[in-house]
């Protein structure tokens, strides 16, 4: 029908050109994005599944991220230990050498020096490797994040090897003592140095098995010293040391001492002894063992004593030729340690060498399927393109045309 007042076929024209304008829109949209899915209601479910996909890929890259991490941390213990096995190596020649009898035992002196400093360079090594403020040679034990997930597929735990000179070498503490120390038993398999070359502090009680913890005047009686029969616990420190902040002389009283305490654990703090107190301290650090010094020295703002504890076994040094025969089994037995930790690690090491080849793999085929999904197909899409431009011209003259209709019929009348 041909009407003055409605133009329906103007009207078509105008909705097949909007049409077309927005399937336009669409393609520019995809072409300038790169993207197909630009807006939900091009693929509602494409969308849902690539949003999961780009989250789960953002874990694999920060998983792969964790794994080269956890290789550099482990590599890290690694060089630590070679250094020390290089040390071990070094301590096996000098033990050799010692125990030959062609050497004197001042030359086995002279070895023994040398072998003292190799044993304390070890624990240097392992107390101070760290990766990132982390501790690797202290028994720790350490979980990597190495997969997308919060499950025991996703993470890798290790532990690490708690290295000391005297645990690989099953010695008893430091290869040479210094003068004025007292080495002597104190809990099972347990050995206790204290070292005081200065003699400064001329220590009287360690213990009720000690016989100089009878003397009264400085005997703690309130409560009962403990034992050597009794074990240090698993969380005692490996060295305590004293150091004198304040003395005060106390009228009819002995001197009055404050002493501040550090300790291998971090532990600080402090303690007054002397005075009406006597000069004793019960249960230091929680270790379960009692301490008294004399009251007649003249203790001086500065002076220390370090108490360091070690485990069972006999005393590592070359001094004598026995011991230096003894120290070549240590030495060996050392080294067959601390292959088996460098081995460990090692195989750790494989792990994230596979985690990582199997990350970089999985998230190449995610990439790529994710591809699949939301990336916009830039040839097929710019065909659309070029259909829906020549779309729009061919509306656009033909919404023309239509709009001419009711002049045309005008001129029907006279």
């Amino acid at each position: 029908m041909l009407s003055l007042v409605t133009n329906e076929s103007a009207m078509i024209a105008a909705d097949a050109l909007n049409t077309n304008q927005n399937q336009l829109n669409t393609t520019i949209q995809q072409l300038a994005t790169g993207q197909r899915i630009v807006n939900a209601a091009i693929d509602p479910a494409g969308l849902a599944i690539s949003l999961e996909m780009n989250g789960l890929l953002g874990s694999l890259g920060q998983a792969s991220t964790n794994a080269s991490n956890a290789q550099g941390m482990l590599q890290t213990a690694d060089g630590a230990l070679q250094n020390i096995g290089n040390a071990l190596t070094t301590m096996q020649q000098l033990a050799s050498e010692a125990a030959d009898g062609t050497i004197n035992n001042t030359q086995r002196a002279a070895l023994n020096s040398q072998f003292t400093q190799l044993f304390n360079e070890i624990n240097n090594i392992a107390q101070s490797s760290q990766f990132n403020g982390i501790n690797l040679l202290q028994g720790a034990s350490t979980t990597f994040q190495v997969g997308p997930d919060n499950n025991a597929l996703s993470q890798l735990q290790v532990s690490m090897p708690n290295v000391s000179a005297a645990g690989l070498l099953n010695s008893s503490g430091p290869a040479s003592v210094a003068s004025g120390t007292e080495i002597y038993t104190s809990g099972a398999n347990q050995n206790l140095a204290i070292a005081d070359p200065t003699g400064a502090f001329n220590l009287l009680a360690s213990g009720t098995g000690n016989a100089a913890d009878t003397a009264t005047s400085n005997n703690p009686t309130a409560t009962a010293p403990t034992t050597p029969g009794d074990t240090l616990a698993a969380a005692s420190p490996a060295y305590i040391t004293l150091t004198v902040t304040n003395v005060t002389q106390v009228s009819g009283s002995p001197n009055q001492v404050t002493f501040s305490v550090a300790d291998s654990n971090g532990n600080q703090g402090k303690f007054t002894v002397g005075g009406t107190n006597g000069l004793y301290v019960e249960n230091l650090d929680s270790t379960g063992l009692d301490f008294g010094f004399s009251s007649t020295n003249n203790y001086t703002v500065g002076q220390t004593i370090t108490l360091s504890f070690y485990g069972s076994g006999s005393l590592a040094n070359i001094s004598t030729q026995s011991q230096a025969q003894s120290m070549i089994t240590a030495t060996t037995n050392a080294l067959a340690t601390l292959a088996g930790y460098r081995g460990n690690i090692g195989a750790y090491e494989q792990d994230l060498s596979t985690v990582s080849a199997n990350l970089t793999s999985e998230q190449q085929n995610l990439t790529s399927a994710l591809s699949n999904i939301q990336d916009a197909n830039v040839a097929s899409t710019f065909a659309t393109f070029t259909k829906e431009m020549v779309l729009q011209q061919a509306g656009i003259s033909v919404l023309k045309q239509a709009d001419s209709i009711p002049q045309q019929l005008a001129t029907l009348f006279p």
